[in-house]
């Protein structure tokens, strides 16, 4: 409920007139960062935490795609190079939710459950979904 209050926040404070591009790159990266932590600790509640990690690839992936997606649909043409800064909000998305995933599964589990395989994985796939959501969100905007 917090991160749903603090999530509600944030979006009345970048919906304004005033944002500002490391505000908007910010929400981008923190709502998809939140996105992918609120699907896996849903699917945790309701199964094994072992059979999460089978769908982790296809959250995080996702949740990239729709960081690239909002980062070019609220940036418009205010950026220049929408590429470079959609690879970017997507790394760092990838990376900050490999970082929390690792972190909360040694502090609930004891171990951890994403190995160094699959948190490279997950970082490229972060990467690579991010930029696919970008190319998206142009080819939407140039449409409508």
């Amino acid at each position: 409920a917090l991160v749903y209050i603090v999530q509600m926040e944030m979006i009345q404070f970048f919906s304004s007139d005033k944002r500002n591009l490391a505000g908007q790159f910010a929400y981008a990266v923190f709502s998809g960062v939140c996105g992918t932590l609120i699907l896996v600790v849903f699917l945790s509640a309701i199964s094994n935490a072992f059979q999460v990690m089978k769908f982790v690839p296809f959250i995080v992936a996702f949740n990239a795609a729709m960081t690239g997606f909002s980062l070019i649909d609220k940036c418009r043409e205010r950026i220049r190079r929408k590429n470079a800064w959609a690879l970017s909000a997507g790394l760092l998305t990838a990376v900050i939710t490999v970082g929390l995933l690792i972190t909360f599964s040694f502090y609930f589990l004891g171990e951890n459950l994403l190995g160094p395989k699959l948190s490279l994985f997950l970082i490229i796939i972060g990467a690579v979904c991010s930029q696919l959501g970008a190319l998206l969100a142009a080819k939407y905007l140039k449409i409508k």
